[in-house]
Parts: structure tokens; sequence; C-alpha cells
């Protein structure tokens, strides 16, 4: 791993101790995002793309198969479980390098780069313009970058994460920012990108029951659910998260929850 820097923030030490689990109980969620992400930024055989925020490979994986062998990814994150578990998921693929980094001053070894991409992370940074005026910097002349966030939570997620709000210790943070696409778009404006613009989608995420959400929980941020409520009250939160579930039945049985992603792209 390359040199630290810079101390482990809290951020990072949360996605550390999630990293053994994270994005690896099956659940189409941070894979089918980051594979739109990529789909979307156009990247060609041969380039050379940084994933900044890479946890468990969502966005590094598409990179590494669109850029081929005769390109590069390279791949940082802070959280030291993550960029360990990666490489180990990665050793097979020769033009794939997994290396330690913060996401709001990454020090990849081989800029610049042709493409930086970087999913559902930036929410996460203290401040985002200074950060991506940073990402700027590391790609070449006419480089492009594309940031995956979330939209507005809506419908059944709403409700979670009101319930959320409600019984764990600290609030899921929020920022106004991101509540818009002007908002995020000014976040690379202000960072001197160009030719900003944004696309969305909208994907549906099956559980086959409520105890599957629960374990996909867990292994996501929104695990504070349970990891910030005291035991005692874990049946509680289990009977009103699958209730407000129950809501999302199909006709098939299935709970179907949509998750919107926005994708905010620009070039250097």
């Amino acid at each position: 791993m390359a040199g630290m820097e810079e101390p482990i923030t809290p951020y990072a030490a949360l996605f550390d101790g999630l990293s053994a689990v994270y994005d690896q109980t099956g659940v189409p969620f941070f894979s089918v995002m980051a594979r739109g992400l990529v789909d979307r930024l156009r990247v060609q055989p041969g380039e050379k793309a940084l994933d900044i925020g890479s946890g468990r490979g969502a966005v590094t994986r598409p990179l590494a198969e669109d850029v081929g062998p005769t390109g590069r990814v390279d791949a940082v994150d802070l959280a030291p479980g993550m960029v360990r578990l990666l490489g180990e998921d990665t050793a097979h693929l020769a033009h794939v390098h997994v290396t330690q980094s913060n996401a709001s001053d990454p020090r990849p070894p081989a800029p610049p780069y042709d493409v930086i991409a970087s999913s559902m992370v930036i929410f996460f940074l203290d401040d985002p313009t200074a950060a991506l005026t940073r990402w700027r910097a590391l790609l070449r002349p006419g480089g492009r970058v594309g940031v995956a966030t979330f939209q507005p939570w809506y419908g059944t997620w709403a409700k979670l994460v009101d319930l959320y709000d409600e019984l764990a210790e600290d609030p899921l943070p929020t920022d106004d920012r991101y509540a818009t696409d002007a908002g995020v778009e000014q976040i690379l404006t202000g960072a001197g990108f160009s030719d900003v613009r944004t696309d969305s989608a909208t994907y549906r995420v099956p559980f086959a029951d409520a105890e599957e959400w629960r374990r996909w929980s867990l292994a996501t941020p929104l695990g504070g659910l349970w990891r910030r409520t005291p035991e005692a009250r874990h049946p509680e939160v289990m009977r009103r998260a699958t209730e407000l579930l129950d809501e999302s039945r199909g006709p098939d049985g299935r709970m179907v929850l949509e998750v919107s992603a926005r994708y905010t792209f620009g070039v250097s």
C-alpha cells in the first residue's frame, strides 16, 4: 500500500469495519449504479482510469473491463480493509492497481488520467469542491470526471431513513447541495470543470424478504439502524422495518425498492 500522509477519518474507520461484507450480499445495489456511471463515461480500451473511493470495486471492475489489458485502472480508498480485499480480488488483473489514499486529496501512482470515476463518495467529503479541484489536476487536458450521488430518497427508502433518524443515536448526515442536480453541478463547476451535465437512472432493488434486507443493511452505513440502537430494541426495529418493506411487495410477493442515482459529469 502507498504511504499514508493523513490519519484514518471516522468515515474511513466505518467502512474499514464493513469491508469484509460491504457490497458482498448479492443484492444489486452499488454495483448496478456503478456500472451505470462507467457506461455513461464511455470508457475506451487503452485509457487510463482512476477510481476514487473504490470500496470493494463496484466501479473498479467495470473500468477494468472497459479499458482492457492495454489500459490501466488505479483504485484508491482510505479504508485499509477495502484496499487489502480489493487488491486480493483483482490480483489476477495486471492492469489494475489498488492503493491507499484519501479521496479529499488523492495521491494515485500514475497521473495524468483520461477518466476519473467516483460512485457514492463525494457526500462524505468535508469540502467536495476543494477535493474535486485536486481531482481535476490529476486529469489530462480534456479528461473527464463522473461522480454518482443519490437522488433524494422517496417511498419506502424515505420511510426507512426516517426510522433510522428516529431510533438511531444520531441521524444520517444530510447536505442540501445533494438535494438537486444544480447543487451537485455547482460543486463540479466550482472545481473548474467545464461542460458539466447531469444524467440519472432509477434502479429496482429486489429483496427476497425482510431478513435479506436486514443482512444487506448491516453491510452498509444504514446498518447504524442496528449498531446505534440498543440490542433490546432490535425486535422493534425489525418489526417496524418489516411493516415498511411489506408495503413494497409486488404481485410476485417480492419486495422491490426503487433507488435513483444521479450522474454528474465534467471535463477538465
